[in-house]
């Protein structure tokens, strides 16, 4: 538009023209300001204040889409028309910003589609993050459910898989919840899974401009046939292979016969063949001998058992109004389960800790746990008092010379650990015998307690045959033998392992046990920034009743597994934390006086989270595969 020097002579036309040129250039010009002021030599070359505010007026910036823009713009020129990246850049004025922006829009195929209302309306949803055109880059809705099915694993979550090893989650504000997203810019939106055979897989994500129809849960896998009542005592089938893959031996052979003389089978149970078989009411189910390079074991069928809980009578535990200490119906007339020449010795003398029991004394805590079992409240966690756990034991990395886990003694050879501290393929973990110490008579985590602590080697591994990694951590136990006996001492004493009547008595929901280890003080998703305590922590937890377990989570809880932990709306808060894993799950009996495992820290979904719970291996319900291994250990 031009204007003759008398029509720039008019303040009003010029002051219409000069708003119009400065729409078009879309910024402020110092030289469209003086030409607008200078072009009438005879008119003042100052401006009256509503014009200067009306020339300077700049379009307010909105907290929108993309903060610090210029919705107006971005929208005519990027939206209604296709824009380069100067014209993008002249709209965000940051470089930052501009780049975000534009590998979204060259996702979102702003640069190819011809505009028109459905085109528009499809790169505006696609830079929403509602829906995708391309690979989903800038994805941000809430479908969290693979192509197959499976559950996405939470982005802040190390369980079942490490995800901190490539991403950290502080650095990609996107990372929500369990959301399908693409931060490393794949062909597709993705997530890790929950399931830990799978580590990740592919979205099924709303695609702009079609009908979509959300992905489904896959079906759970059905058992292969009825399950078997009466833990499997009553199988009378054919099977002969075990879940490892080994052909039975037969009952009968002599090596069998010989291995099988001190074992009290039921009579009704008829050894046929080399057929599977549960003789001795074993909780595991249906097993037989198996050979393995020349050394004969024991292993189990492929069998589905019903579930078979461990009802408790009516508490056992009564309060003595004299004295204010527990006493119990239960006789105390224990037996030992094992064989002292598999077992090594500590069964006798097991669960009464030098510095109390043996004394007569308690610790500062354990009348708080005793209180549980009449109806007491819930304490915190503490530092442990020294002495007060001379079962713990650090499972600890040769190198890098690390915590790797908690563990505890249960004989002067056995040491019971989580199967998952030794075995986890979605972490790369499988370790030997030559990656793993033992440290006994710890309590300061970092120092070595000279005169106190021994540090021995081991010479074997065995995880249970059973053990489900690929789906909820199912029978999370394994055994660690010592290669030298250790000493006892105030520091170092064997816990005992739980009878059927000591279970009954004690897996009670309300009643508490005691949790040891030198985990976290916290969660957090950085393995650098772990906060380690500087000596042992102990916390006790009320065991939970197990349809409240089921409920709190979509992990499949079977019966060798039980929960404990403060539920929301209790004011006192803790739990279990990584590095405590492995570590015992421990409840005293009053009749006896002695302490009893319980439990080993086997997993949970964060720490201490509202709603969630911490999960531990039910060790009575191991209690005979227990046996089975260290009797055979004699035989070997």
């Amino acid at each position: 538009m031009l204007l003759t020097r008398a029509q720039a002579c008019d303040v009003d036309l010029l002051w219409t023209w000069c708003l119009l040129v400065l729409e078009e250039m879309k910024t402020v010009s110092l030289v469209v300001i003086l030409i607008c002021g200078i072009s009438c030599s005879g008119h003042n070359v100052f401006l009256q204040n509503q014009q200067a505010a009306q020339l300077l007026q700049r379009n307010k910036r909105a907290n929108h889409m993309f903060e610090e823009m210029k919705p107006g713009n971005l929208e005519r020129e990027c939206l209604e028309e296709i824009c380069d990246h100067e014209e993008a850049r002249e709209v965000f004025e940051d470089q930052q910003k501009t780049e975000t922006f534009w590998s979204k829009y060259l996702d979102c195929k702003g640069i190819d589609l011809q505009r028109n209302t459905e085109n528009t309306q499809m790169v505006r949803s696609c830079l929403d993050g509602s829906c995708v055109m391309g690979r989903g880059m800038g994805y941000t809705g809430n479908i969290n459910i693979t192509q197959s099915g499976r559950v996405c694993q939470r982005w802040s979550s190390s369980y079942p898989h490490p995800i901190i090893r490539e991403f950290n989650i502080s650095e990609h504000p996107q990372l929500q919840e369990n959301f399908c997203r693409n931060p490393d810019h794949q062909s597709s939106t993705w997530c890790f899974t929950s399931d830990p055979s799978v580590q990740k897989e592919d979205c099924n994500v709303p695609v702009c401009g079609l009908e979509f129809f959300p992905p489904t849960l896959a079906p759970a896998p059905a058992p292969s046939g009825p399950c078997l009542l009466n833990q499997g005592v009553d199988y009378h089938g054919d099977l002969s292979i075990t879940i490892g893959g080994r052909v039975c031996l037969p009952w009968s052979s002599p090596l069998v016969q010989k291995l099988s003389a001190d074992e009290e089978f039921l009579p009704e149970v008829p050894l046929f063949l080399n057929q599977c078989r549960n003789p001795d009411q074993d909780p595991e189910g249906p097993w037989c001998y198996t050979m393995k390079n020349g050394t004969v074991g024991v292993d189990y069928c492929d069998l589905h058992l019903c579930d078979d809980p461990l009802t408790a009578p009516v508490p056992v535990l009564d309060q003595n109004t004299d004295s204010g200490r527990e006493r119990s119906v239960l006789k105390n007339n224990r037996r030992n389960l094992f064989n002292p020449r598999s077992f090594g010795q500590g069964e006798t003398v097991c669960g009464q800790r030098p510095l109390f029991e043996a004394k007569g004394l308690q610790d500062q805590k354990e009348e708080e746990l005793l209180e549980s079992y009449r109806g007491g409240r819930i304490v915190g966690g503490i530092n442990a008092e020294i002495g007060s756990a001379p079962w713990q034991v650090m499972l600890y990395k040769r190198s890098p010379q690390e915590l790797l886990c908690g563990a505890s003694l249960i004989s002067d050879q056995w040491i019971l650990t989580a199967a998952h501290c030794v075995l986890y393929p979605p972490w790369n973990k499988n370790y030997t015998v030559d990656d793993i110490l033992v440290r006994l008579g710890k309590h300061n985590r970092a120092q070595f307690e000279r005169g106190e602590e021994k540090i021995v080697a081991i010479d074997e591994i065995i995880v249970h045959p059973k053990y489900n990694w690929k789906e909820n951590l199912n029978r999370d136990i394994a055994l660690l033998h010592m290669k030298r006996p250790i000493t006892f001492s105030d520091r170092i004493h064997p816990i005992c392992l739980p009878s059927k009547a000591v279970a009954r008595t004690l897996m009670t929901a309300g009643f508490k046990g005691r949790v040891t280890g030198w985990g976290n003080l916290k969660e957090t998703w950085n393995p650098a920034s772990r906060n380690l305590p500087s000596v042992l922590q102990q916390i006790h937890l009320p065991i939970v009743d197990q349809d409240h377990c089921r409920s709190s989570t979509s992990v499949k809880i079977t019966d060798n597994m039980f929960c404990a932990g403060f539920k929301p709306e209790d004011s006192v808060r803790g739990d279990a934390c990584e590095g405590d894993s492995g570590g015992p799950f421990t409840m005293k009996f009053p009749a006896e006086d002695r302490w009893y495992q319980m439990g080993i820290v086997s997993w949970g979904e964060g720490c201490d989270r509202d709603g969630k719970y911490g999960f531990y291996t039910h060790l009575f319900r191991l209690g005979r595969w227990i046996r089975k291994v260290i009797d055979r250990s004699n035989d070997e």
